[in-house]
């Protein structure tokens, strides 16, 4: 999944940790799941 957002960009949504900093770092977009909450993070 990172290999697709670093070659094609996207917006992922994750409740786990790790994938959202990788997503990061790869140039991605994170919808946080939290609380009954969805959450767009910034880059």
């Amino acid at each position: 999944m990172t290999l697709h957002v670093k070659e094609n960009g996207g917006i992922v949504a994750t409740i786990d940790i790790d994938l959202k900093k990788r997503i990061k770092e790869n140039g991605g977009t994170v919808l946080s799941l939290a609380n009954d909450r969805i959450i767009l993070e910034p880059k």
